[in-house]
């Protein structure tokens, strides 16, 4: 179809952005050769009704320590027409994942990777959709991600290698892809019933709310409201639902039980009571070993109803390295840096990974902040905050304040929502006193799962504790450069800062490296030698 595109890579990303519809218009027009299309049209014959996903297979995206996920598309095929409009919603599939080869955000995530001028190969896979048929809808009882090493701990009971998954009911796509208003079950392996929500309210609103199906009377993918496709007939709803009775949650032991309450999908029982657990570390155990290598995996599960415990089938659908560890260790933190140019170290439940090139920071100051009294003031801090996430995208930029960071009690922290801050590398709590309280930074609570599913780093400084750090020195004196670029904001300069490090120290930026047990943020000059990029 003389659908040459070499050169793309190369140009300016507002250029890529711009040109991308017309390149994804000109491959949907595009026409496979006869012979491709009867092989096709014979695969079709041969799978019948069964729904199909149309996925990309790339060298890039299968490589050791890169991460393309979400970056190219995948597709469902319903598959329940005539055997030509199949073929038709077939082709026009497999259309579009390859043109999502020259997605603005994989060209941006190579160049920032240096794979910019890697040779990217495309190749499309075809699967059928594992689950099972439930009156109009087809859907897996069970779906979702798991990682052979816990990406972020959030508890110093939890141990990395035992492995992490991502749990809902349905398609798994609400696992593998971040929705806002709507939670996977989070689950640490080693302890897979402890969670960050402590509160009946609270595990009901970081718990799933709808569900993916494919629609089999209407022939297209649906997201619906979860308690419009199951019911109480479900066979597998004692495993996966519990029920909220006077701000308790109770397992369900009876039909009329649940008609006094409301259903909320905790997985408890399936979780305390069945072979899920085990199941998943063997999984993970098996293919870590394989791969010398942690894994990131999406699997479908089916669920048959057994006494005492329930039969589970696990599918695995994919399987690659997972891409938060880029090698077998991390990088090490330096030791020569001098102490004016350490912003602050952190030794607390510290993630690992490596964020490099931090252009600015957004710096509540703690002192300010808690003078401002009124809760309608604390919420315009937070406004402002997300207006410089907005203002900022594209470039690297951290958030730095007192408190719990998306806490409701502006007394405790600045109330911003994931809408605030969805374009920041991370998130970085001051633990310091607010009106007498002390506020326990994001560890443990909903706000926590925000950031862990954004792939945001958490960090929080503990004032007063043993190695961990604060430049107070150098973020009082800097320059604030919010009134040139949020001018309204001026009014509340003295809470929120802007500092733009290049005007601080021309010719640097900022970075911050963590290796699990410490982190440590500082100045670097960039006219050293290139680090690598964000992990």
């Amino acid at each position: 179809n003389s659908l040459e595109y070499i050169n793309q890579k190369y140009k300016p990303l507002d250029q890529i952005r711009a040109e991308f519809p017309e390149i994804a218009t000109a491959y949907e027009q595009g026409r496979f050769p006869e012979g491709v299309a009867d092989q096709l049209r014979a695969i079709l014959q041969k799978v019948g009704k069964t729904p199909l996903i149309v996925r990309s297979s790339s060298l890039l995206e299968d490589n050791f320590g890169t991460s393309f996920a979400g970056k190219y598309e995948s597709y469902f095929c319903p598959n329940q027409g005539t055997l030509e409009e199949n073929l038709h919603d077939l082709t026009y599939a497999i259309r579009r994942t390859y043109a999502s080869a020259f997605n603005p955000d994989a060209m941006f995530y190579r160049r920032r990777m240096g794979l910019i001028d890697y040779d990217e190969r495309m190749a499309i896979l075809l699967q059928e959709v594992q689950g099972e048929t439930h009156g109009r809808y087809f859907f897996p009882d069970l779906a979702g991600v798991a990682f052979g090493r816990v990406p972020i701990l959030w508890h110093p009971r939890l141990r990395r290698e035992d492995g992490f998954v991502r749990l809902v009911m349905g398609l798994g796509t609400r696992a593998v892809n971040r929705v806002a208003d709507d939670y996977p079950r989070l689950i640490t392996l080693s302890h897979p019933t402890l969670r960050p929500e402590t509160t009946a309210a609270a595990i009901r609103r970081c718990s799933q709310h709808f569900i993916d199906v494919i629609d089999l009377e209407d022939n297209e993918f649906k997201t619906l409201p979860i308690n419009e496709v199951i019911g109480k007939d479900y066979h597998g709803l004692r495993w996966t639902a519990s029920v909220e009775e006077d701000d308790t949650l109770m397992p369900i032991v009876s039909l009329g039980q649940m008609a006094s309450g409301r259903l909320v999908y905790t997985f408890d029982a399936l979780l305390q009571r069945s072979d899920f657990v085990p199941m998943m570390k063997t999984a993970l155990a098996t293919l870590n070993q394989s791969y010398d290598f942690p894994v990131d995996v999406e699997f479908a599960m089916r669920l048959q109803p057994g006494s005492p415990r329930p039969q589970l089938t696990f599918h695995l659908l994919q399987c690659r390295p997972q891409s938060s560890m880029k090698g077998k260790a991390v990088r090490a933190i330096p030791t020569d840096v001098t102490e004016e140019n350490k912003v602050f170290t952190v030794t607390q439940m510290v993630p690992q990974g490596h964020i490099s090139t931090i252009e600015y920071i957004i710096y509540v100051d703690p002192l300010n902040y808690s003078q401002l009294g009124d809760p309608g003031k604390c919420k315009e801090v937070a406004y402002i905050a997300g207006r410089l996430n907005k203002a900022l995208e594209g470039h690297g930029f951290i958030m730095l304040g007192p408190g719990r960071w998306g806490s409701s009690n502006p007394d405790l922290g600045v109330p911003v929502t994931y809408a605030d801050i969805y374009n920041v590398d991370a998130l970085v709590e001051i633990s310091v006193p607010q009106h007498g309280i002390i506020p326990e930074p994001s560890y443990g609570t909903h706000f926590f799962q925000d950031l862990v599913e954004a792939e945001i780093y958490p960090l929080a400084v503990y004032l007063g504790e043993s190695g961990d750090l604060l430049n107070q020195d150098f973020l009082e004196k800097a320059q604030n450069c919010l009134p040139g670029v949020l001018p309204e904001a001026e009014k509340y300069s003295d809470s929120i800062k802007l500092i733009c490090i290049d005007k601080e120290r021309p010719g640097y930026h900022m970075e911050i490296i963590m290796d699990g047990e410490r982190g440590l943020a500082y100045l670097s000059d960039v006219g050293q030698p290139k680090s690598e990029e964000n992990e």
